[in-house]
């Protein structure tokens, strides 16, 4: 066994040259542990001649040369987080150096397209009313800039009357002088407006200059907008809707709440179909009863044709009606019928301040007939609860005798209440309509020709419940006459339509307490009241609306002159205050969307009896007034609570042992 080893052991270190294959072959194969240790000890190898490398580099200096570890300087690697802020410095200081040079050679001072205009325009005017437009312009660049030329476009009506820099080009070129860097310049041009109501009326203006040094042309524009308000009073237009052919039919222009009068003296004049003529009634004192009309403060006189010159109206005038009429001649497809209000100038420019049209339905017959609700013969506004008072008016313009005549008023609404009509001359009523016959009103068995009548009554508007809602909220009146006891058939017998709107269902509850509801005190004092002794109460608000949007609604308490406000007040919308110099306790609420359906306030009270007042029952209200502007109507709204006492009439706890009289 021992020389078999032997034998081994000399074939593996045998040194012999050859390197033939089979010399190759002949060789030992290693085992896999000896290829895994030969692999161990390389890695060592490798691991130990990198980190000889590692710590040469550490331990040489830039020299190649070892150093003395015992005098090293050490220096430890600055955090991450030092590094980043470092980062952040750098970046905002770049940044920073950007904008400036940005701003240096880029910003306005050295745009020469930087100038500045603007306009300044009053809000609001009346009409004729005289104001001023402000120009500016400024110069932010460091150019100068030359050749400054400012073109302005007025409003279509509006009428110049003086500028702060006299124009060179008309009434609307300006050439401006120079504008150095960081200067600024002005024009004021002063004139009025004639324009209807509500108009929006806009300016514009256009700069044009040029830097020097440079040869191209800037343009900078600018616009502003004024409001037309009005004319400074309140104009009303009263017509029928019905016209009859070849009669006169008579319109009443009202003018009211005068507050001022801008144009001095100004035209009244009708445009008309060319079949149609028009003129201004004249009353029955007026010296030239076919060219003045006069009234208390003012005059209309005929200016030629269908235009009339009215004078003399100012802010002292009350409420001034001119009786108007127009002619039909022949039948026309829906004829146009306008009234204008308009200033005429010397020039012969002609501007319109207020214009009203409607265009009525015609009726060719010889028998006058016309509605009137309230008092009035156009479309309408009626409250709730309310009692529309009707008049039906006939008259013969022919010259033939009507017969037998009949007249029917024909009502149709949700909301009328025909259990309670009364007739001065009682008619038959059937459905929704009233009918007169000559067994009702004798003289309607013959109608001879300049003869007339009129027939009255009345029917009531039902209140408002919340089961109500979705029914139509209007009601429309008419009248129709016929002959032999025969309601006509054809439209020439009709009379004008009247279409009345039911305003929303607004509402005031006013309740003047000591014990709440809760049975709780809310006032103070002794009760009934005593002389010489003070006696709070609480007054209790709610106003509720349901159908319609309002505007401007307000709540007012006029108060006695011995009662007293002591500012315990809360409300939930608007705002309540104490008028000292009217004694008024008021509530402006203002808005009142149909989403807010009611609304609560409430304030203190106060009296001290003096000893005039023994065994009397004070008044503590004669009633709150509320008043709101219907947004769908236009009609303005107004209710007044009832009368309140110290008997408390709301409060059933008080009124167990007060019989309201100071003591």
């Amino acid at each position: 066994m021992a020389e078999e080893k032997k034998i081994k052991k000399v074939l593996r270190v045998d040194k012999q040259s050859s390197s033939s294959l089979s010399a190759f072959v002949e060789r030992p194969t290693p085992t896999d542990k000896e290829v895994a240790s030969f692999e161990r000890i390389i890695g060592r190898e490798a691991r130990n001649q990198e980190i000889d490398t590692n710590l040469n580099e550490i331990y040489t200096n830039k020299l190649g040369e070892f150093v003395d570890v015992r005098k090293m300087k050490i220096r430890h690697q600055q955090a991450l987080i030092v590094r980043f802020f470092k980062n952040i410095l750098i970046i905002t200081l770049l940044a920073a150096m950007a904008y400036f040079a940005y701003s240096y050679f880029f910003d306005n001072s050295n745009d020469s397209s930087a100038l500045e205009i603007k306009i300044y325009a009053p809000e609001k005017v009346m009409a004729g009313e005289e104001f001023s437009y402000k120009v500016e312009y400024n110069n932010p660049s460091k150019f100068n800039l030359a050749k400054l030329y400012l073109e302005v476009q007025y409003p279509e009506n509006f009428i110049l009357i003086t500028s702060s820099i006299a124009p060179q080009n008309g009434n609307y070129g300006w050439s401006l002088n120079d504008l150095g860097a960081g200067a600024s310049g002005s024009l004021m041009i002063t004139g009025k407006l004639i324009n209807k109501p509500q108009s929006v009326n806009i300016i514009s203006g256009r700069l044009s200059y040029v830097p020097l040094n440079y040869s191209s042309q800037f343009k900078k524009e600018a616009s502003a907008s004024t409001l037309v308000e009005g004319p400074g009073f309140n104009v009303n237009l009263e017509y029928s809707n019905t016209a009859f052919l070849g009669q006169d039919n008579s319109m009443t222009l009202i003018i009211s709440d005068i507050k001022e009068n801008y144009f001095g003296d100004f035209n009244l004049s009708f445009a008309l179909p060319d079949e149609t003529n028009a003129q201004v009634v004249p009353s029955t004192n007026s010296k030239d009863a076919t060219s003045t009309f006069v009234s208390e403060k003012i005059n209309v006189t005929n200016a030629g044709g269908t235009s009339w010159l009215v004078s003399g109206l100012n802010k002292d005038s009350i409420r001034q009606e001119i009786p108007l009429s127009y002619k039909i001649a022949s039948k026309l497809n829906n004829p146009e019928i306008r009234v204008r209000l308009e200033k005429k100038l010397d020039d012969g420019q002609s501007f319109i301040f207020w214009e009203y049209t409607f265009k009525p339905e015609l009726v060719k017959t010889d028998l006058n007939l016309t509605t009137e609700v309230n008092g009035d013969k156009n479309d309408n506004s009626v409250n709730f609860g309310q009692t529309m008072n009707y008049t039906v008016k006939y008259s013969n313009k022919g010259d033939n005798t009507f017969k037998d005549l009949v007249i029917m008023t024909a009502l149709t609404g949700d909301f009328l209440d025909f259990s309670s009509i009364r007739m001065t001359k009682r008619g038959e009523v059937r459905d929704n309509m009233i009918i007169w016959t000559k067994n009702e009103i004798p003289g309607l068995a013959e109608v001879k020709p300049n003869q007339e009548g009129e027939i009255n009554f009345s029917i009531n508007i039902l209140a408002f419940k919340e089961s109500d809602l979705g029914k139509k909220l209007t009601v429309t009146s008419y009248s129709q006459y016929g002959v032999n006891n025969q309601t006509a058939k054809s439209g020439d017998n009709k009379s004008n339509t009247i279409i009345s709107r039911i305003n929303s269902d607004l509402s005031l509850d006013e309740q003047i307490l000591y014990f709440d509801h809760n049975n709780q005190p809310v006032g103070s004092g002794p009760l009934p009241p005593k002389v010489g002794e003070l006696t709070e109460f609480k007054v209790y608000w709610v106003v509720k609306n349901n159908l319609h949007e309002l505007s401007d609604a307000r709540v007012v308490y006029d108060l006695p002159s011995n009662v007293s406000f002591d500012q315990r007040s809360s409300n939930d919308v608007g705002s309540i205050y104490y008028d000292a110099n009217t004694r008024q306790v008021i509530w402006n609420i203002g808005r009142l969307p149909v989403s807010v359906y009611q609304a609560k306030a409430e304030f203190g009270i106060s009296i001290t009896p003096l000893e005039t007042d023994r065994n009397k029952i004070l008044v503590l209200t004669s009633g709150s007034s509320i008043s709101a502007v219907d947004t769908e109507t236009k009609d303005t709204i107004n209710k007044k609570t009832g009368p309140k006492t110290t008997k408390l009439e709301d409060d059933d706890i008080a009124g167990m042992n007060n019989t309201g009289r100071v003591q």
